[in-house]
C-alpha cells in the first residue's frame, strides 16, 4: 500500500499549483527529485499524467481522472487530520473503563463526575469489577490496577501511587478473642478474607528476612468485595486485611485497631494501564493527566489515617 502512495502527493501539488517550481517549493524538494518522482509514478502506472512544454503543463485524459481521484483522497486525509488534532483539545467519543469496586467509588469516580462536566462530547462508561480484566482483549480504553503489574507487551501502564495492606480488627472483636501476637496466634481467629481467583486464602506478609510471603489464613468469612470485607471487620466479626485507602477512615474514628505492624507488607503499586497503540486518544489522554493532578493527593489523606 505505501508503494502505491508514492508520488501521488507530488503529482497532485504540481497540478494544485500549476508549474513544478512552486510545487517543489511548497513540498521543500528539488525541482529535480519531483520530476522524477513523477516520472517514477508514471512508469508505475504505465500512463503519461502530463503533458510538459517549457511554457505550458497540462493534464493528459488519463491524468485528469487520476488527478481528481487522489485530489479527493487527500482532501479526506487532510480532513480526517484536523478532526483529530481538533480531538486533542476536547476529548469526545465513548470512554470504555474497568476499575476495581471499591477504589473505583472511592477515588475514580470524583474525577469522572469532573471530566463529565468538563468535556461535554465525552461518554464515559464504566465497568465496576474487582476481576482482572486485560483491556486489551476485553475492550477497554483504560484499567486502574492494584498490585503487581504481570509483564505483557500489549499494555502500556503509569504508576499513580502505591498501598500498603495493613492487618486489623475492631475494639470489641479484640477485647472478645485476644489480640494476635504473631502468624501462629493469628490461626486461632476469625478471619475476613477476599475471594480467591484459584487456590487458598491467603494474606501477603512481610516475614524472614524481609521477604514477602503469602501466609494461608483460615477464612471464617469471604467476600469478593473490598467495602464488604470492611463492613463485616467493624461489626466485630474477625481479623482481616485491608489496603490503607480502605480502611484508613475506620483506624483513624477507631473503629478499627492495627495488629501485627512487623508483619506487614511493603507497598504494591497502583496503576493505570491500557493497550499499546501509537497514539494515546485524548480521552485517555486527558483522564492520566487528570488521575495523575488529583489522585496522589486523595490516596496521601486517606492513608495518612492508617499511619497516625
Amino acid at each position: 500500500m505505501t508503494a502505491q502512495l508514492n508520488g501521488v502527493q507530488e503529482f497532485t501539488e504540481v497540478v494544485r499549483k500549476g508549474s513544478f517550481v512552486a510545487a517543489a517549493d511548497g513540498l521543500g524538494v528539488t525541482r529535480s527529485a519531483l520530476s522524477k518522482s513523477i516520472k517514477r509514478l508514471e512508469t508505475r502506472l504505465g500512463v503519461r499524467l502530463l503533458n510538459r512544454s517549457t511554457r505550458s503543463l497540462s493534464l493528459t485524459p488519463e491524468g485528469e481522472i487520476y488527478f481528481n481521484s487522489c485530489n479527493d483522497a487527500l482532501d479526506m486525509i487532510s480532513d480526517a487530520e484536523n478532526r483529530i488534532e481538533a480531538g486533542i483539545v476536547e476529548p469526545s467519543g465513548l470512554m470504555r473503563l474497568t476499575v476495581p469496586v471499591a477504589f473505583g467509588h472511592l477515588f475514580i469516580m470524583p474525577l469522572l463526575n469532573i471530566m463529565a462536566l468538563k468535556y461535554r462530547a465525552l461518554n464515559i462508561e464504566v465497568d465496576f469489577s474487582d476481576r482482572v480484566r486485560d483491556p486489551a482483549t476485553d475492550g477497554f480504553d483504560l484499567a486502574l490496577r492494584l498490585g503487581p503489574l504481570p509483564d505483557s507487551g500489549d499494555l502500556v501502564a503509569t504508576r499513580l501511587g502505591e498501598q500498603r495492606f495493613i492487618i486489623c480488627a475492631s475494639p470489641g472483636y479484640l477485647k472478645r478473642a485476644g489480640t494476635p501476637v504473631d502468624l501462629r496466634g493469628l490461626s486461632s481467629h476469625s478471619c475476613i478474607s477476599g475471594l480467591p481467583s484459584e487456590g487458598q486464602t491467603y494474606w501477603l506478609i512481610r516475614g524472614k528476612e524481609e521477604l514477602v510471603v503469602r501466609h494461608v489464613v483460615s477464612s471464617a468469612y469471604r467476600f469478593n468485595n473490598g467495602q464488604a470485607m470492611l463492613e463485616a471487620a467493624i461489626a466485630g466479626c474477625g481479623v482481616t486485611q485491608l489496603p490503607d485507602w480502605l480502611c484508613g477512615d475506620a483506624i483513624n474514628k477507631g473503629q478499627l485497631l492495627t495488629i501485627l505492624p512487623s508483619f506487614q507488607a511493603p507497598p504494591t503499586p497502583i496503576s493505570a494501564i491500557w493497550p499499546r497503540t501509537h497514539v494515546v486518544l485524548p480521552k485517555v489522554r486527558a483522564l492520566i493527566e487528570e488521575l495523575k493532578k488529583e489522585l496522589p493527593a486523595l490516596l496521601t489523606s486517606a492513608q495518612r489515617s492508617s499511619t497516625e
